[in-house]
C-alpha cells in the first residue's frame, strides 16, 4: 500500500489529449475561444492541485462502470465538466482517459473516438 504523502504523477494517454481539443474546440463554436481558454485551463488547474495528493478524490464512474469499464473514476470539475481517470497503486500514477461534458452521451463519445465498436 502507498503511503499517503506520496504524490502520485498525474500522465495525460493520448486519448485525453484528443479528447481535450475536441472539447476546447467545441466550447471555442459555442461561446468564445476565451471562455474555452478559461475553462481548459480551470480543468488542469483541478488535476494538477487536487489529484496528485488525493487520487480517489473522486467516486468510480457509474457511466463507464455500466459499459464494463469499472476502474475508472470521475472528477466533477464544475456544474457541466467532468475528467475520467483511472488509478495505478502499483506506479504511482494517474493515468487521464477524457474530458468531457456531462450532458454529452458517454457511449457516442467513445465511439466517435472508437473505443466502443
Amino acid at each position: 500500500m502507498k503511503p499517503s504523502n506520496s504524490r502520485y504523477a498525474v500522465v495525460a494517454s493520448p486519448l485525453f489529449r484528443l479528447s481535450l481539443q475536441r472539447f476546447k474546440a467545441f466550447l471555442k463554436g459555442k461561446y468564445s475561444e476565451s471562455t474555452a481558454l478559461k475553462t481548459v485551463e480551470a480543468i488542469k488547474f483541478r488535476i494538477q492541485t487536487e489529484l496528485p495528493d488525493n487520487p480517489q478524490i473522486a467516486p468510480i464512474s457509474e457511466r463507464l462502470f455500466d459499459l464494463g469499464l469499472t476502474d475508472y473514476r470521475q472528477l466533477l470539475i464544475d456544474e457541466h465538466n467532468l475528467v475520467l481517470y483511472k488509478v495505478n497503486k502499483i506506479e504511482s500514477r494517474i493515468e487521464l482517459l477524457l474530458v468531457m461534458d456531462s450532458r454529452q452521451s458517454i457511449r457516442k463519445l467513445l465511439f466517435e473516438m472508437n473505443l466502443l465498436v
